[in-house]
């Protein structure tokens, strides 16, 4: 029997293997610090960096890499080398470092009793029972959405106070603290987040809300991914960074914060409204906030093409820190299923296939990977059409061998009729059933603002 490559997880790697390549890392490479740098140079020499520039990816010797690359992977790792040799502690070594996915060779006369490293197939064993996880996200879910509509009111609010205490001189931050607080406690950063593609948004205050909790969900995943979890820690500094990448607006006046007219790029009103960047950057040094929280408020309207009139202020991209990437993309996200005087709404699956167009030009390709990669193809509460015609909402995302596979819940079947009593359909289950389009649950649920909202809280299936 010859010997088997496969690509595996660090969580299945075993004695035996043999590393030839790393093909997945963490966000903690998208920009490689003296730390990162080192670990390896010191662990992978001899092999070769797949490493992303603007004109592509470029493959080069690990001990030509810099500070601030964008590693991509690790390729040609010399198997006399002791970190392709896998040991028993070889995987938690390598996942609390951040290396998350290998390309292995396992020699014949270790091939007897590994796994067969069959992947989750469309209404196995394994599907039924991620069916019954997916299940009780979803409960949960409903259950917390309930207040989930005033705890986004109450930050909202708290957001409109710091911007209005900014404007007189008074700034603090400690009614956001209260919110970040509460939202940490009930655990409803995800109810909050779905909550922001099923109802609309003002353009400042309920946009900061909003941008936090998608931040903290996306960024808190990235990490669980990457086998360190979230602690509490973590996601409070997320949500602050989120809830504080706007303070410079409390700079710009009023008036011109809410207006409903989109200014010229030449105007005075455009001129105040791209500074709040670096308003809000000094506001937060003052108030004496870490250096990564201060980078998103500073640099995260910065793009990788710095010529778009909508990246600013003018700094090398290696100055944006991994979070700040993570928060840029966050933000364009919710700028999109958010209301705009001057547009319409996007609904969440719409936005993510075009933030998929932006990669290379706005944001780096590895870190919009992760960002789509949790928020899913199509989010939960998206409203899709299935191939049977009938319409629902995604209460659960497809897991990430099948992202177009999410679990539904039909409210209203292919003649158009609105159901009081919902079937729950997982399309990891029934692989005859699949999505055939996303639906604009704002155009096509239009009697009232809510009532998208509302059928989707009325699902009665789970």
């Amino acid at each position: 029997m010859a010997a088997m490559i496969r690509k595996v997880r660090y969580t299945e790697l075993m004695e035996g293997m043999l590393i030839g390549e790393v093909t997945e890392l963490s966000m903690d490479y998208t920009m490689l610090t003296p730390e990162t740098l080192d670990f390896v140079r010191q662990y992978f020499a001899g092999a070769k960096a797949r490493v992303l520039e603007e004109a592509g990816e470029k493959i080069l010797p690990v001990g030509q890499l810099k500070p601030f690359d964008q590693l991509q992977g690790i390729a040609e790792i010399p198997s006399q080398s002791a970190i392709a040799k896998v040991s028993a502690k070889s995987g938690e070594f390598l996942g609390r470092h951040g290396l998350l996915e290998f390309m292995v060779r396992i020699p014949k006369e270790h091939m007897e009793g590994m796994p067969s490293g069959e992947r989750l197939k469309i209404g196995s064993a394994e599907a039924r029972r991620l069916h019954q996880m997916r299940l009780d996200e979803a409960r949960k879910l409903l259950s917390v959405m309930q207040k989930a509509p005033e705890q986004r009111a109450r930050a909202s609010s708290a957001v409109e106070e710091l911007l209005e205490m900014g404007r007189q001189g008074k700034i603090s931050a400690r009614g956001v603290e209260e919110v970040v607080a509460e939202i940490i406690n009930t655990g409803s950063t995800r109810a909050l987040k779905a909550l922001a593609g099923l109802k609309s948004s003002d353009q400042t205050y309920a946009h900061c809300t909003d941008m936090a909790v998608i931040l903290q969900d996306v960024y808190s995943e990235i990490l669980s991914l990457s086998g360190r979890g979230a602690a509490a820690a973590n996601k409070r500094f997320a949500l602050v960074a989120g809830f504080m990448h706007d303070i410079g607006k409390s700079e710009v006046p009023r008036e011109v914060l809410e207006s409903r007219e989109r200014f010229d790029p030449d105007s005075k009103e455009m001129y105040l409204l791209r500074n709040h960047v670096t308003y809000g950057a000094k506001i937060l040094q003052d108030l004496g906030m870490p250096a990564q929280i201060i980078n998103v408020a500073h640099y995260h309207h910065v793009k990788i093409d710095q010529g778009l009139l909508n990246s600013y202020p003018q700094v090398k991209y290696d100055n944006v820190l991994p979070m700040t990437r993570l928060a840029a993309i966050a933000d364009v996200y919710q700028a999109l299923i958010g209301r705009r005087s001057y547009k319409r709404n996007w609904v969440p699956g719409k936005a993510v296939e075009y933030l998929m167009g932006l990669a290379g030009t706005e944001f780096d390709k590895k870190t919009l990977e992760m960002f789509i990669k949790v928020m899913g193809k199509y989010p939960v509460g998206s409203l899709v059409r299935l191939n049977t015609g009938d319409l629902g909402f995604v209460m659960a995302l497809g897991p990430a061998e099948f992202p177009e596979r999410p679990l539904v819940a039909v409210v209203e079947n292919a003649s158009g009729e609105i159901l009081s009593s919902h079937t729950l359909v997982d399309l990891m289950l029934d692989p005859e059933v699949g999505v055939e389009e996303v639906v604009d649950h704002y155009d096509h649920y239009n009697q009232s603002e809510d009532q998208a909202f509302n059928l989707f809280m009325s699902v009665n299936a789970i």
